[in-house]
């Protein structure tokens, strides 16, 4: 349910009566204006007296938009035929007349009509947008239509249904909800009251003309009708969730299928981003959409791997593609969009140029791959750019992925290497940070952010603080600015701030007092930490130390504020030490979606758990876990850094791995619900082996 937040006091005219808020002035529209209340039911009373509508229908300014106002009950629903209805003009505007007051809360809708793109300047047909207006009063009121005030009505009404309340509560309730998720927490005014306007500079019609622009830009590089784009967006938003989904149930594109995660996340974050940049006067308000469609559940999920060698790229057109770093195999590209039938295949043009034993020029050994998950554009079309690297190598490889290309390389200035008991390495690993356009690699000089689609940009190094390691698999949560690395010596905890471009470090005390002190805080039974992920959700990191039965979880926050080059880190989390029973986990991914992880061991551990609830008053770490049994026969990808993803596909968790000790492999699909589901035989361990069981685990060749 949509809550009521601080701003609850300004929009008290949202919930109240609105009243003309347009110096008095009201149009004429370019049609004639409905009469009266004829066919209403007498479930709306009369409020008595007469009334005017007058506002804008706004997507661009919509030329012939009809226009049409009804009453609505508790449940926001329409009741009976249109009170008025009215045709707008050239410049959007509309009036519609009321013989008589309707007495409770109205909706006004409007569809059809032409409007010049703000993105592309083309001429589009509108589908359909409305705004829900809780109270009228008696003469002069507004109503303007826009992307927001449709998104705000479909929350509104989603609450209605489905907890009740006053349509006034649940339209403050929705709006407030409808501005964070769009970025437009700035907004100060009334959405109702306020039409965008394309020549303003700044404030609240400034930042409803950059939405519009937006969206317009999403439609272009997305190809998907307004219609359809319009009616899919209040579909997302209406549960107060932008995740592809409609109160957990799949949302129809038009005849294109269900609408993908990704849409009204990262790709929706990109067409900010290149609105911007080809509209300067709108970036302030282009960088506040695309910052927080990056804190979406949704797009956490796919933007964050705990490992550096599987990475996803959720698109519209293309569905779920997941790349895998295949070592001396290469780039392997696994079809998700039906995971019913996945396949996975070499990507044969990306390998003759990168690898050495198929004729390329760099690698010999592909040992990670990082996706930049939001679109930038290109000549004016979206592009999505990933980092390509090997561990003994200081030299990257950008991709192009959309056109799947070799984009360029470059040589990177890295002075430290990194030890770990199966490696030594330049680079160990990578998290990818859309809302900045950067890679960040784990190298031994620190955390270091490149631009995968612009190589001669100065790369931003972090540096690692003194005495300490970085991680062989790093955790990140770019959305709250942080990539969480427990020092590879377990001797404290160090977190990098990528807003602040600065390291923080807790004291030995401090450390060993959160892990328990005394024996306690030899969970990890000496092991090194090789691993950690972060479910972005719950903010709780998972460490993995190297080979042993016990998991450590974290509570975390994203320290601040520090004047000195290392910052510290105060004491306050929380910790659990979780025990398993499979003593050969390492590496760790978590889907922030269904908090499920994925474990894998040095060689043949595995293992699947879904993540209790910190706030809980008996946080335990996991609400379930389920280890396979020990079988000597696999060797899931041994090699330190270890290679383990955790991604929600079409709602549903699934983990990947590769099968095979030195390569050629295979890849592992696992469905983590099936696994969960599936029977066990004691203390946690599954009854039969998952990976003879297609229904659980598809090993996939290419």
């Amino acid at each position: 349910m949509l809550r009521i937040g601080s701003r609850a006091a300004r929009l008290l005219g949202i919930g109240s009566l609105v009243a003309l808020g347009m110096a008095g002035c009201v149009f004429d529209g370019n049609g004639t204006s409905g009469g009266g209340s004829a066919g209403v039911t007498p479930a709306t009373p009369s409020g008595g007296g007469s009334a005017t509508v007058a506002g804008t229908v706004y997507a661009g300014n919509v030329n012939g938009a009809s226009v049409s106002l009804y009453a609505i009950d508790a449940q926001g629903q329409v009741v009976g035929s249109a009170l008025a209805s009215a045709q707008s003009n050239a410049q959007g505007q509309f009036t519609l007349n009321l013989a008589t007051l309707p007495a409770g809360p109205v909706i006004v809708t409007a569809s059809g009509g032409s409007y010049a793109s703000e993105a592309d300047q083309s001429t589009q047909t509108l589908g359909s947008l409305s705004v829900l207006v809780p109270q009228l009063v008696t003469g002069a009121n507004s109503a303007n239509l826009s992307v927001l005030t449709s998104a705000i009505a479909a929350a509104a009404r989603q609450t209605l249904q489905q907890s009740g309340g006053t349509v006034a509560a649940a339209n403050t309730s929705a709006t407030l909800a409808v501005e964070r998720l769009l970025g437009l927490t700035a907004f100060a005014g009334n959405p109702i009251t306020t039409a965008p306007d394309p020549s303003a500079t700044s404030g609240d019609a400034w930042l409803l003309s950059a939405l519009a622009g937006v969206i317009e830009q999403l439609r272009a590089d997305s190809q998907v009708s307004p219609a359809v784009l319009y009616q899919a967006l209040q579909d997302d938003i209406s549960d107060g969730k932008l995740d592809g989904l409609k109160a957990g149930q799949p949302i129809s594109l038009g005849s294109g299928g269900t609408l993908a995660a990704s849409l009204f996340t990262t790709q929706f974050s990109g067409a900010a981003n290149a609105y911007g940049a080809a509209k300067p006067v709108y970036a302030g308000a282009t960088s506040l959409i695309s910052g927080a469609l990056q804190q979406s559940a949704q797009a956490a999920g796919i933007a964050i791997g705990s490992s550096g060698s599987i990475a996803p790229l959720l698109t519209q057109s293309g569905g779920t593609q997941l790349y895998f770093a295949a070592r001396s195999d290469g780039l392997v590209q696994l079809d998700m969009s039906n995971p019913a039938s996945p396949v996975a295949s070499k990507v044969a043009a990306i390998n003759n140029a990168v690898m050495t034993s198929q004729g390329g020029s760099y690698f010999s050994s592909l040992d990670g791959i990082v996706i930049d998950p939001t679109p930038i554009h290109v000549g004016g079309v979206a592009k999505v750019f990933a980092l390509l690297y090997s561990y003994q190598s200081n030299q990257v490889v950008a991709v192009n992925l959309t056109d799947g290309v070799v984009a360029g390389s470059t040589t990177l200035n890295i002075a430290g290497s990194l030890s770990f008991s199966g490696a030594t390495t330049q680079i160990a690993g990578g998290i990818a940070d859309g809302s900045r356009g950067k890679i960040w690699l784990a190298t031994g000089d620190g955390l270091l952010g490149v631009d995968p689609s612009n190589l001669t940009a100065a790369p931003v190094l972090i540096a690692q603080p003194a005495n300490t390691k970085i991680t062989e698999n790093l955790g990140g949560d770019p959305a709250r600015d942080i990539v969480y690395a427990p020092d590879y010596g377990n001797q404290t905890l160090v977190v990098f701030n990528l807003a602040e471009a600065k390291a923080y470090a807790m004291s030995t005390a401090d450390w060993t007092s959160l892990l328990g002190g005394g024996t306690a805080a030899k969970w990890d039974q000496g092991g090194e930490i090789d691993g950690v992920a972060l479910d972005s959700l719950y903010q709780v990191a998972v460490m993995t130390p190297e080979g042993n039965s016990s998991i450590g979880l974290v509570t975390y926050a994203t320290p601040s504020g520090s004047t000195a080059a290392v910052g510290s880190i105060a004491a306050g989390a929380r910790f659990v030490a979780f025990p398993s029973p499979n003593s050969y986990l390492s590496g760790s991914a978590v889907d922030p979606v269904s908090h499920a992880a994925m474990f894998v061991g040095e060689g043949s551990g595995l293992a699947v758990g879904v993540l209790d609830n910190p706030a809980g008053t008996n946080w335990k770490g996991f609400s379930s876990f389920v280890a396979a049994p020990y079988n000597s026969s696999y060797s899931f990808e041994p090699h330190d850094p270890h290679t383990v993803g955790a991604f929600n596909v079409g709602g549903k968790p699934y983990g990947f791995i590769l099968q095979g000790g030195y390569g050629p492999y295979k890849v592992g699909v696992i469905d983590m619900n099936a696994w969960l589901a599936a029977p066990t035989a004691s203390a946690g361990l599954l009854a039969s082996d998952p990976m003879a069981d297609a229904s659980i685990v598809r090993l996939l060749t290419y």
